[in-house]
């Protein structure tokens, strides 16, 4: 059993990251740019150079305090000063106005670093292949009533090479006032809070924000470091920061995962050995055993690069990604880890994606914000045990032997050992992806009480993507849904219509429908009977689905909608196990 990496195997990461580090060295100092942005009606707010400064150099500090306490001394993000000693700000007078300005719109984030960039380049800076911080002038602050907004862009994604994390910044924001307690603002946002409850959260934002540029998802603590150490900041930390100076709560803490992560980002480490080479992981030997403190993991890993660290990510369905668990070990020799990732703490939730993947000492990683290609495996949750695998390893199963079989190169031994479940599958993957010569439901012989519509004839079928397919995708892989491998589906990316004809000798239909894994959506699926709506899905989106039972009782035509309310972009939906069944006579 594990739980956390031991002294052991940090030391053993550490051990990893000196050698590649100092073997064949190629360092640079990777600092942080710190850009200054207002609107083209806007000057600067007071002190900004003093406040930001401050601000920058607490979460320098912060960064640092976290990694030593991890075993990771002396690392942190690097700043650059101008000669009087204060962070250099890249300032930089916008093209768009104020009042143009939105926190929510994506082209007003482009617009703002587009103008950074352009500053930058004239400073001989590549903005494209650093990490940036771009304090947007855009707050909204009313000094006789005390009221604070802002309209800015505030959010942030990034990798071991660039990033960029949008801020905003005021004339309130100064970590110089983390500890303020009897003074007061009203936020538009968070209501009637003290200075340094304001402080906390966008200081914290910045922190928080700042760790999405380098490269770090959201993650939860887990209860037992709630107790001891606070919100974990890529979690809901970036609302706690500096807390525990007010004597408000315990504040804010890098978790172990990330911090393992970061050792290894340039800005960290100063190194830029090999900073163009991708990490390709691959993950063999998996073993996934639910135990009572959570699911422990292991399997063997290797790579085209050394690794010293392995992060798994287990993300209950439903919501945002802040309420996913995370784990982390560190590779023997061999390549072979073990971890313990904790129970889900989210009450009612029905299933949980398990992402893992590497970091190689160079700072890539196959997992993260834009690590696009991680080990991704659907689990389901039971409030009473905990993590049900049983899914997860046929798909593990799957995809151990699906090419061979694909290509005809599997034994015929091989194939007796596989579970039932995956015999079925690989079946149903080589018969023909036509409904040429299946039967209409209303032609099915009454003793027949039940059937998959996959395995039936529509009298319609069209799709927005790629064309018309039963049980797989178009491109002959299997569907996979919320809840793992899809033995029997209908492909439905969105605008799709799926018409089958019962001729009213059929009582109930089952099933759910979803977005795949490849599908982001959103979508929204709909049954018709006759013309008239029998069940209509929410919106679904990622990691969505949604369980269906009707009644088709005297039902003579069968219609299954699916619709992109955001066009066809990530609209790949699926219906999932779609069951018609006869009621007893």
């Amino acid at each position: 059993m594990a739980g956390e990496p031991s002294r052991a195997d940090l030391a053993r990461a550490r051990s990893r990251l000196d050698e590649w580090e100092t073997t064949a060295p190629e360092k640079a100092r990777r600092v942080m740019r710190v850009c200054y942005w207002s609107p083209a009606d806007r000057e600067p707010q007071p002190r900004h150079r003093e406040r930001l400064t401050g601000v920058m150099r607490s979460v320098q500090a912060f960064y640092l305090r976290e990694m030593a306490a991890w075993g990771f001394p002396g690392r942190t993000i690097q700043l650059e000063d101008d000669a009087d000693g204060l962070v250099r700000l890249h300032m930089v007078k916008g093209t768009l106005k104020s009042e143009e300005c939105s926190e929510t719109d994506g082209s007003d984030g482009r617009a703002i670093r587009a103008d950074c960039l352009e500053v930058l380049r004239a400073a001989g800076v590549d903005g494209d292949a650093e990490t940036m911080v771009i304090f947007c002038n855009l707050a909204d602050w009313n000094p006789e009533t005390r009221e604070m907004g802002h309209h800015s862009p505030y959010y942030a994604s990034g990798d071991y090479r660039s990033g960029t994390a949008w801020q905003v910044d005021s004339p309130l924001l100064d970590a110089a006032s983390l500890d303020v307690k009897d003074q007061h603002v009203k936020d538009r946002q968070y209501g009637r809070i003290s200075l340094g409850k304001y402080n906390s959260i966008f200081v914290g934002g910045v922190c928080h924000e700042l760790g999405h540029a380098l490269g770090l998802p959201h993650c939860v603590q887990s209860a037992a470091m709630r107790a001891v150490r606070g919100s974990a900041l890529m979690g809901s930390g970036n609302r706690t920061y500096g807390d525990e100076l007010r004597g408000d709560g315990r504040g804010s803490f890098l978790t172990l995962p990330h911090a393992l992560k970061l050792a290894a980002h340039p800005q960290f480490s100063g190194s830029v050995k090999q900073l163009g080479t991708a990490l390709r992981s691959t993950f063999t030997e998996w073993r996934l055993e639910p135990v009572a403190e959570g699911l422990c993991v292991s399997a063997t890993v290797r790579a085209n690069l050394p690794m010293h660290a392995v992060l798994a990510y287990a993300d209950p369905a439903g919501g945002s990604d802040y309420d996913a668990e995370i784990a982390a070990a560190v590779p023997d020799e061999q390549g072979r880890f073990t971890l313990l990732l904790p129970l889900v703490q989210k009450k009612n939730a029905a299933t949980a994606t398990l992402r893992i993947g590497a970091v190689g000492v160079n700072g890539a990683a196959t997992v993260g914000l834009r690590a696009f290609r991680p080990i991704r495996m659907e689990m389901r949750l039971s409030a009473a045990e905990g993590y049900d695998v049983t899914r997860t390893m046929q798909k593990i199963e799957f995809d151990e032997f699906w090419p061979a079989f694909r290509d005809d190169k599997i034994t015929a031994e091989t194939f007796a050992k596989l579970s039932p479940a995956t015999q079925a599958l690989f079946t149903r993957l080589r018969a023909a992806d036509s409904a040429a010569g299946k039967p209409a439901p209303e032609t099915v012989p009454a003793e027949k009480r039940e059937a998959a519509l996959s395995d039936l004839l529509p009298s319609k079928a069209i799709t927005g993507w790629q064309g018309v397919h039963f049980d797989r995708t178009p491109e002959g892989g299997p569907l996979i849904g919320p809840g793992g491998l899809i033995a029997h589906g209908l492909y439905a990316h969105a605008d799709s219509e799926h018409e089958y004809q019962l001729g009213g000798k059929w009582s109930t239909f089952s099933g759910s429908a979803c977005l795949l894994e490849q599908g982001f959506g959103p979508v929204q699926a709909t049954i018709i009977g006759d013309g008239r709506t029998l069940w209509e899905s929410p919106v679904l989106k990622n990691g969505d689905a949604a369980d269906f039972k009707v009644s088709v009782e005297g039902v003579r035509t069968l219609t299954l909608r699916m619709r992109g309310k955001d066009g066809k972009n990530g609209a790949w939906g699926a219906w999932a196990e779609p069951v018609l069944q006869r009621g007893k006579k």
